[in-house]
């Protein structure tokens, strides 16, 4: 394995980051800035804080990413995050500029300077952590790079001052977030490595563990001085057994050399026994709960006492460096006494969320309510089966789509198959799979109550969800302060609207779907008169209120998290007329299709008989070109009535439109009042016999659950037949299932929720997808 090359060796010159703000390559900045290295960089977000920290030390930073930047660099280096493809990228290697990764630049400054490198598949931060504070706390002054920071590390790297600057001697103590994720510790160095642990992990980049065992071996024989190993870690333990140095093990088996007896954990502090070997060196207090982080606690003493510093000392030092969690390890966003609490945490692990949730545990919740974000397709893939148990004893369990990072799904599989897994396992637990961080928001916030602990958990985006909540949580009250509660969709319009408008609040929505699941809308609308529903979307237009125009609900799928804003239903006669006009007929949109046809029949009037069977709303009819057997509403509409996001009444003839297969371009923002249709006169009898046939071409769907066929067909042919080639007629996810009379239905059987049928009909869209090589177009719409 060729070695990198070794920024930290050569003369400094320009070099040049992509994905500068990323908290690794940002570290990696600040070290070749101390180096004497001039740096510039860019990234798709800049923030604030770290843009005006760069810049004070002479850091150009610049927002998104161009090949133009290639001009101020001889090096460049490049995140994680960055993709192959990335233009800059590409036109570097085709221009023959030296291109490292920051793990690669990273190796190079872990092996310059006498460095402890803390490597392992689960707290890799915290120990890191813990390790800087250390020897701060002991009266080193050490240098440290990590992926994280505490409140009194102030940084992710530092120290965050120039004095250093191209000063840094070989024996300088280092501390260093060592990264095997994309192989690059192998390549490292390090005076000490503490290894964490090793679990099977990383499976986007390591084809085996037989792979991912040699990156870590060969940085245990690359060390120089010795090795601290956890001793809870039998994987670890075997890898570290090949150094022929010194060899530290540390934990709290009888085998291990540095450990901890006599355990206590409450929800405020971790209490133990300290031994070196046989010797007493100290009862310690950490102010930091869990088991875990005693061990992380134990590692960092571990590698310091490899470099030479006193047992005694550190041990002493040890409840003031480990006083604290680094940003997003069990990290509250509210008090601890509030009476909803939040905390978010970056466990994506198995193995890191049973330790979290043994942390959460301890605070006693009466409900503990988890929001978790899986991270990688590929580690949700090969991890599957064990993310299963490691959610056991949550109180409710919410799924978010998987943080892709670099990844494609192609790589592995969404979190509608996680959702699967946990459902076949437990059926009875509250399960919940979401399709953004909105709705999750609005979902908690509207059904949380006091003794809820709320986590936002992964390595993903979920964090900003969970400052979310934190924000919108009314704060703890004063004594005898009364916080008034936010406005909600029925304090602004009920009062207003109440005898124009049938309210019903925090309706139901399974009865407004033939799926019968779903969850709760804010408010329910039923306007009484046209002039009534132009003053509710001029109210809501004014206070940014969401809307949502609901007919049958015969092509409608409702959420589980509910529908935040206004359902809207267009009931009643000033919304079911029907008017003849000779051979035209204008249709009031909240009629049903059914009624339409048989007055049409009444009325010798033929040209909608292909709609027979379809169920729905003239207006919902309207709005996706309903149709059937080569035929299509519009071709029979001549003019369309409406009421547009302002309040205004437009009445558009349909040349203003364009129709095209299951949907009509232009009806944006127009809320469908009334139809006019021009048919042809024909005998009852003529138009019966028209209907009976249609209605003998459609498959019988009878008895089912459903709400027909769920995609648009591609142009490779019918989705249906595509998916039964696949096999969907016998997937089932928890009580949804694809109909066996046909493979592009979705229906929902006993004890289904909606989310069972997102889960489903999201692994019938990706099969779809990968079998077409593009997403299919939905016919049943998602609220």
């Amino acid at each position: 394995m060729e070695t990198p090359l070794n920024l930290f060796t050569l003369p400094p010159g320009r070099v040049h980051i992509m994905g500068i703000c990323g908290v690794g390559a940002a570290g990696i900045a600040w070290m070749l800035h101390l180096r004497g290295w001039t740096v510039s960089g860019c990234d798709l977000h800049v923030p604030p804080t770290l843009g005006r920290f760069f810049a004070r030390n002479g850091i150009t930073i610049r927002q998104g990413h161009d090949p133009a930047h290639l001009a101020e660099c001889d090096v460049l280096v490049h995140s994680a995050a960055i993709r192959p493809d990335e233009p800059e990228l590409a036109l570097a290697k085709a221009g023959g500029i030296p291109i490292l990764s920051r793990g690669e630049c990273l190796a190079g400054w872990v092996s310059g300077l006498r460095s402890i490198a803390v490597c392992g598949t689960h707290g890799k931060t915290t120990s890191s952590c813990f390790t800087t504070r250390l020897l701060q706390c002991i009266g080193q002054k050490p240098l440290w790079c990590l992926g994280g920071y505490t409140q009194r590390l102030l940084t992710n790297a530092g120290p965050r001052h120039g004095d250093l600057v191209g000063k840094l001697p070989p024996d300088q103590i280092a501390v260093a977030e060592a990264d095997e994720s994309d192989g690059t510790l192998a390549y490292e160095h390090p005076a000490v490595t503490l290894i964490t642990n090793i679990e099977l992990d990383h499976l986007d980049h390591f084809s085996s563990s037989e792979e991912l065992e040699r990156c870590f071996a060969a940085v245990v024989d690359n060390t120089r001085e010795g090795v601290a190993v956890c001793a809870n870690s039998p994987w670890a333990m075997r890898v570290a057994a090949r150094y022929h140095g010194p060899i530290l093990s540390y934990g709290f088996s009888q085998d291990a050399m540095l450990r901890a007896e006599n355990i206590r954990c409450t929800a405020e502090e971790s209490r133990f026994t300290l031994l070196h070997g046989s010797n007493h060196l100290a009862e310690v207090i950490l102010p930091i709960p869990g088991r875990h982080n005693i061990a992380n606690a134990l590692g960092a003493m571990a590698a310091c006492m490899l470099l030479g510093m006193n047992a005694t000392a550190l041990a002493e030092a040890l409840p003031q460096a480990c006083a604290e969690l680094p940003k997003r390890r069990f990290q509250w966003l509210t008090p601890q006494t509030a009476p909803i609490r939040v905390v978010v945490d970056y466990a994506h692990h198995p193995t890191e969320i049973q330790a979290m949730l043994s942390i959460a545990r301890l605070q006693k919740p009466k409900r503990m309510r988890v929001i978790f974000q899986p991270h990688r397709y590929s580690r949700t893939k090969k991890l599957l089966l064990e993310f299963v148990p490691a959610f056991e004893g949550v109180d409710e369990l919410i799924l978010m789509p998987v943080y892709a990072a670099s990844e494609d799904r192609s790589a592995g599989c969404e979190s509608n198959e996680l959702y699967a897994a946990i459902r076949a396992s437990d059926p009875s637990r509250r399960l919940l799979l979401a399709r953004d961080a909105d709705e999750i928001a609005h979902y908690l916030l509207k059904t949380a109550e006091p003794g809820d602990l709320i986590l936002a958990v992964g390595a993903g985006n979920v964090e900003r969800l969970g400052y979310t909540l934190r924000d919108a949580l009314p704060p703890p009250s004063a004594p005898n302060t009364a916080t008034p509660p936010p406005k909600t969709p029925q304090d602004c319009l009920v009062d207003i609207l109440k005898d124009e408008v049938d309210f019903r609040v925090n309706e139901p929505l399974a009865q407004h779907t033939l799926y019968r699941a779903g969850g709760v809308a804010d408010l329910l609308a039923i306007p009484h008169s046209i002039p009534a529903l132009s003053a509710l979307h001029t109210l809501c237009s004014r206070r940014g209120i969401p809307i949502h125009i609901h007919g049958g609900g015969s092509d409608t799928w409702f959420s589980d998290l509910g529908l935040r804003g206004v359902l809207c239903m267009l009931r009643g006669p000033a919304f079911e007329g029907y008017v003849r006009d000779g051979d035209t007929v204008t249709v009031g949109a909240g009629l049903m299709g059914p009624a339409l046809l048989a007055k049409l029949e009444a009325d010798s009037l033929s040209g909608l008989e292909f709609m027979q069977g379809i169920p729905g709303t003239i207006g919902g009819w309207t709005r996706m070109n309903a149709g059937a057997h080569g035929h299509a509403l519009w071709e029979r509409v001549i003019e369309v009535r409406g009421v547009l996001s302002d309040g205004q009444l437009r009445h558009i003839p349909a040349h203003a439109f364009t129709a095209g297969y299951r949907s009509v371009r232009g009806l944006a923002g127009l809320t469908v009042i009334a139809v006019t249709f021009r048919l042809d006169p024909a005998d009852p009898a003529t138009v019966k016999e028209g209907r009976a046939a249609f209605a003998a071409k459609r498959t019988d769907l009878a008895g089912l659950r459903c709400c027909g066929s769920l995609f648009r067909n591609p142009t490779e042919g019918p989705a249906g037949a595509i998916l039964d080639s696949l096999g969907a007629k016998q997937w089932r996810i928890g009580g949804a299932y694809v109909a066996p009379q046909h493979a592009n239905v979705l229906a929902a059987g006993e004890n289904c929720t909606a989310s069972d049928l997102l889960a489903l009909m999201q692994r019938m869209r990706f099969a779809l997808d990968a079998a077409t090589g593009h997403p299919p177009t939905p016919e049943v719409q998602g609220f």
